[in-house]
């Protein structure tokens, strides 16, 4: 009985792991999709058909996340690495509306993994993941502002100015023509400003990395074509020698 167990969950994990990118975007979608319908219910005071929609997306992230616990090789490991995932199941309760907007941080999550198992050189994986994360926290503290202060606050009358306030606040720039004014907001700023920065540094540090990376392979390949050129004048390699191993030197660039 245990052998059956284990074989089931091995051929479970296998399946997920061979349809990755299929999975992952699929549940992007749903994600995103449970975002807008959640906030369609909020502005449109709860109906009980939005609602019901709500409750039937948290049971599918529900059951994919306990499917994809029961099934991990590692469970501690998976729960560790995917804590998104467990906030993605919070139940549509109105005290947790804001929160579930971290929903989207979930859509990140599974564009990032997405994004690994292409064939991208690691900066540009890295660079791919810091944009991914970077546009998530901005849309979702622009939603919980305009959420938190579309109606109390006189600077915050659509998304659009909430989507202002959210570039200018990340960027730690800080026109101040939009600024909070409930306690919520209060918070979203400030943990917009510290992530701000995170980021912005961890994008720095990125960009540096990839254009040091770009120079050195250019040396490489620059001295392998003087290398080439070496040989062939020499006479130690042949003509077709010499332009195969060029070849294939200009495709690595």
């Amino acid at each position: 009985m245990i052998h059956l167990l284990s074989s089931r969950r091995a051929g479970v994990n296998d399946f997920i792991v061979r349809n990755a990118t299929v999975w992952e975007l699929s549940m992007a979608v749903l994600a995103i999709s449970s975002v807008i319908v959640g906030l369609v219910a909020a502005q449109a005071s709860e109906p009980a058909v939005l609602v019901a929609i709500e409750w039937l997306f948290t049971i599918v992230f529900c059951a994919e996340y306990g499917l994809r616990l029961w099934a991990a090789p590692v469970r501690r490991h998976y729960f560790r690495h995917h804590l998104i995932d467990l906030i993605s199941i919070i139940p549509p309760v109105r005290g947790a509306r804001l929160l579930r907007l971290l929903r989207l941080l979930r859509v990140a999550s599974d564009l990032s993994r997405v994004l690994s198992s292409s064939h991208l050189s690691a900066q540009r994986k890295l660079l791919g993941k810091v944009a991914l994360f970077w546009f998530a926290v901005v849309a979702i503290s622009s939603l919980g502002m305009y959420l938190a202060e579309s109606a109390v606050n006189p600077n915050v009358k659509s998304i659009f100015d909430a989507l202002w306030w959210a570039i200018v606040t990340i960027t730690t720039v800080g026109y101040g023509d939009v600024s909070p004014i409930t306690a919520e907001g209060r918070l979203a700023a400030g943990v917009l400003m510290v992530l701000g920065i995170v980021l912005f540094s961890t994008l720095t540090a990125a960009i540096t990395s990839a254009l040091t990376s770009s120079t050195e392979v250019q040396k490489s390949v620059g001295d392998r074509l003087d290398e080439l050129e070496a040989l062939s004048r020499t006479s130690k390699i042949s003509v077709q020698e010499h332009a195969e191993s060029r070849a294939k030197i200009l495709r690595d660039l």
